[in-house]
């Protein structure tokens, strides 16, 4: 019988009336493979590309368009076809007609299975070989292109396989349409409804939560708990040539659905069809894992709402509620009658115990989430997004075997390439700093002015596995993870990486002087830019961690231009040329830079606080207590002069510096230039007489708040596309023509809060 079931004749025989499957199929593949095709293969004509970045543009298309189109038309027919086969099950009648018939169980399944995948795979074939013929007709044909389309033709049939198994399992646990499509839409939903409650109550709940990634179980749930999730992962994957091991994955998955819908289909009671569900261990399975997310969820909805001790109430009620109701209504779904809703009492009571188990873990921390650190032989490595407190930035380039130059930003600070490792994970120091920065990071309402800086920070384990943690950092703390990290870790080599790279690929250097006014400088001198990359090597090389934690007073700008290959993503039209990366450093450049700054002093541009021509101070006194402040401008040469012993420029955060800076003042310096772009502050013990005499008259006492004035411009950053570019008055010693530029770019983000 099998050997008959698999004939043409017999496929010829039960595909009469139902010839609109193939044929839908086929209409959907036409429009996702050679209508598609035919669209972008005359687009990129009209719009003058060149025969390299066409024959690029049809190779992309292979692994990246026609997987996503196919996607959608193979998804559609696992769908039309998984349904046509074994819809029957939820009709009585219908089952006793197909089950009295002299075939095995077995058999049927392998025959609905069979003619599924010829109504699936005769269109797709002829279609992807007709799209095919369109490339070869344009020039578009190698052995690379027929080996993606057989790749492509395999990936898709396993996505076939996974989303049509899926919903004969469904179909086959469950015995009416109202409970598949809800069982349906759990099985592809749930995992990411899950993750959402999940990570609800972690930003509720756990002070150090950071969900921006997602990691651990939070990925899993996400991208990996759902077929339909996992599978566009995969493609994802795919497209970069990374799909190993999801498409593993989804094989597996597939076999696993496969096994569960053959044994659950053969096991199936004829006489289920018209039940909510056919077995009924499944059925309190399913109660549970509706009824404990579902009560969570209704009470995160209720926590929000209110604040102070009626909050936990308010939650409190909402997890009952939820938990009463979801329970009531699945019950009904189950009985299909309102007489069943406070059913199962028992069930309740247990779901509810479970509701409040959860709660408790989340609002008590009993994971101990919050003061959870990694064993320091367990840690590889260690990121840290300094963006709130450093105000270098810094690249990471890493040149490929085929000559071009990959680049992490800062901004990608969670990358791999941005890692700060030592020899053997992280020192001594570096894990001491981490500690003390867990056991003192406080809960959010308990925040007071010495926590400055919240940061996060990725541990990556020698296991391979990711943890994300957010963190309140005070000044102290911060300093000894900066300085540990320079000390031990590889933090000066990420940030002057560029001093390793060719000076051939150097096509700017930029210069912000002790005002924070920006300049080009040696535009048209090779010499004396390899003389500033050689006497900054040099003094890069000699610095010490305790050199990298003095204050700089002056940052420089280099601006790189890097080889690349031609991206898909942004192309330009009749471009045959390689691409341009552009990769920048801004770099303060600090006392010790003895051999670098001797260099700059040629420019004649003020290096250093003494240095400035200032005209005038403003100085704005602020009185934290009632909230009044008051501006004073001193313009005498004495009081300059002695404000300018006081003046010191305000950097990174991680100086320790700052602290002895008074905080309660505010300060504007104005030089011969204008406006002096940099943020000052003023030294506590350096403070003149009639700066003290002005605090004591306005009753001032000195801030508790050991935070960053507020900046109001930013130093510029030296590409070809800056934008609100002024030009001034060209002054100094700088080559011809050199400008001044200045860019107003809002607050430099010294600081950051949640």
């Amino acid at each position: 019988m099998k050997s008959r079931i698999f004939s043409s004749k017999y496929i010829k025989t039960i595909s009469k009336g139902q010839i609109w499957i193939p044929a839908f199929i086929a209409l959907g593949f036409l429009l996702a493979f050679p209508v598609t095709g035919m669209v972008k293969l005359s687009s990129w004509s009209d719009l003058k590309y060149s025969a390299l970045q066409s024959q690029i543009l049809y190779n992309n298309l292979w692994k990246d368009g026609f997987v996503l189109s196919g996607l959608i038309i193979a998804s559609i027919a696992a769908f039309i076809n998984s349904v046509n086969g074994f819809i029957y099950l939820y009709s009585g009648k219908k089952t006793d007609y197909y089950h009295g018939l002299p075939m095995k169980r077995s058999e049927m399944f392998l025959e609905r299975i069979f003619s599924g995948l010829v109504y699936y795979l005769i269109p797709y074939i002829v279609t992807e070989f007709l799209m095919i013929c369109i490339g070869a007709a344009r020039g578009f044909f190698s052995l690379n292109i027929m080996g993606m389309a057989v790749r492509m033709l395999f990936l898709h049939l396993i996505i076939y396989l996974v989303i049509y198994f899926s919903i004969v399992l469904i179909i086959s646990v469950t015995g009416n349409m109202l409970m598949g499509i809800l069982c349906l839409g759990g099985m592809y939903l749930y995992g990411i409804v899950l993750n959402l409650i999940l990570v609800a109550y972690g930003q509720s709940f756990w002070h150090t939560f950071f969900s921006e990634y997602q990691y651990g179980g939070f990925h899993t749930l996400l991208y990996s708990a759902s077929p339909g999730t996992l599978i566009l992962d995969m493609v994802s994957a795919y497209a970069e040539g990374k799909a190993g091991k999801l498409l593993a994955a989804v094989i597996v998955l597939g076999v696993v659905f496969g096994v569960l819908a053959w044994i659950a289909y053969k096991k199936r009671p004829s006489e289920s069809a018209g039940k909510s569900m056919v077995y009924p261990w499944i059925s309190i399975v399913v109660r549970f894992m509706v009824v404990i997310p579902g009560g969570l969820a209704v009470g995160w909805i209720f926590y929000p709402l209110t604040t102070g001790k009626a909050r936990i109430l308010w939650w409190i009620f909402g997890m009952i509620l939820g938990t009463v109701i979801i329970h009531g209504l699945l019950e009904t779904i189950y009985q299909m009658s309102f007489q069943g809703f406070f059913a199962k009492k028992s069930q309740l009571l247990i779901a509810g115990l479970l509701v409040a188990a959860c709660a408790l873990i989340f609002q008590k921390d009993l994971l101990h989430f919050d003061s959870y650190i990694p064993k320091q032989e367990d840690i590889a490595s260690v990121n840290l997004n300094m963006l709130s407190f450093d105000q270098d930035y810094y690249e990471n380039v890493q040149k490929t075997k085929d000559g071009d130059y990959e680049i992490t930003d800062a901004n990608n600070w969670a990358e791999p390439a941005m890692a700060f490792t030592g020899k053997n994970g992280i020192g001594d120091q570096t894990y001491k700093a981490l500690q003390d920065i867990v056991a003192g990071n406080p809960k959010s309402e308990e925040i007071d002015g010495d926590y400055t800086y919240y940061s996060s920070i990725k541990y990556t384990l020698k296991s391979g596995k990711e943890i994300y943690r957010k963190y309140w950092i005070g000044t102290e703390n911060l300093s000894a993870l900066v300085k540990g990290l320079y000390e031990e870790e590889n933090l000066k080599e990420q940030k002057f990486g560029f001093l390793n790279l060719d000076q051939k690929y150097l096509k700017n250097i930029g210069l912000n002087d002790a005002s924070g006014n920006g300049y080009s400088i040696f535009q048209n001198d090779s010499d004396k830019m390899k003389q500033l990359l050689e006497a900054m090597k040099k003094d890069v090389d000699a610095a010490t961690a305790e050199d990298f934690m003095q204050t700089p007073e002056v940052k420089i700008d280099f601006a790189y231009q890097l080889p690349g290959k031609q991206d898909v993503n942004n192309m330009i039209p009749g471009n045959t040329n390689a691409n341009v990366q552009y990769a920048n450093w801004i770099v303060g450049i600090y006392p010790s830079f003895k051999n670098t700054l001797a260099i700059l002093k040629e420019t004649g541009y003020p290096l250093t606080v003494e240095d400035l021509d200032i005209k005038k101070i403003m100085l704005n006194y602020f009185n934290d207590e009632d909230g009044q402040q008051e501006d004073v401008t001193y313009e005498k040469p004495e009081e300059i002069k002695a404000l300018k012993e006081a003046l010191t420029v305000r950097y990174n955060g991680y100086v320790d510096k700052d602290s002895e800076i008074y905080q309660n003042i505010y300060v504007s310096v104005y030089t011969d230039k204008g406006d002096a772009v940099n943020a000052y502050g003023l030294k506590t013990e350096k403070l003149p007489d009639f700066v003290k005499e002005k605090i004591t008259e306005l009753g001032i006492t000195q801030s508790s708040m050991q935070m960053d004035a507020p900046v109001t411009k930013e130093e510029t950053v030296y590409t070809d596309d800056s934008e609100d570019m002024v030009s001034q008055e060209i002054i100094g010693g700088a080559d011809e023509p050199t400008s001044i530029y200045l860019e107003n770019s809002g607050d430099s983000g010294s600081s950051e809060t949640e």
